[in-house]
């Protein structure tokens, strides 16, 4: 592997962390690793706690990282930019099956139930359920089959 290869992938990394993600955190446009996938996937399984004997982290890698190589290095849309996707553009918050009507009722629902929506991700099962996940350590809050405005909610 070359000096330029690794010199790319402290880059990208540098990037991601300043970011906090591989989205520039002015304009939410995406920026991907000048290096290769192979030599990107080189560098990571270099790290010396992939190699030691009866480590779960080697395992946990090797079932996670095909999970993320296509986002990682995709370019083409929707990849390149963080929006809403009936906007042509991905994100985490939202499962990607919700109409920009979802959006909205979830932002009510979510209102209605004095639940900060910057904490939470939404998922739509079908037209008339969403699973709505809000980050905490506690799990005493959840609640299922919750009603509003014709569909149903579980938190």
């Amino acid at each position: 592997m070359s000096l330029a290869t690794w010199k790319n992938f402290l880059a990208y990394v540098g990037g991601f962390y300043g970011n906090l993600s591989n989205y520039h955190n002015f304009g939410n446009n995406k920026f991907v690793p000048d290096v290769s996938s192979e030599d990107f996937k080189k560098i990571l399984y270099s790290h010396p706690a992939l190699n030691k004997p009866h480590y779960l982290l080697q395992e946990t890698f090797d079932l996670l990282y095909p999970q993320v190589e296509k986002e990682l290095f995709e370019y083409g849309s929707p990849y390149t930019q963080i929006n809403f996707p009936h906007s042509g553009g991905i994100t985490a918050y939202f499962s990607r099956n919700m109409t920009a009507e979802d959006l909205q009722l979830v932002s009510e629902f979510l209102k209605h139930q004095k639940i900060d929506v910057l904490n939470t991700r939404a998922f739509k099962s079908d037209d008339s359920h969403f699973l709505i996940t809000v980050g905490s350590v506690l799990s005493d809050g959840s609640q299922k089959g919750i009603e509003f405005k014709g569909k149903v909610f579980d938190i």
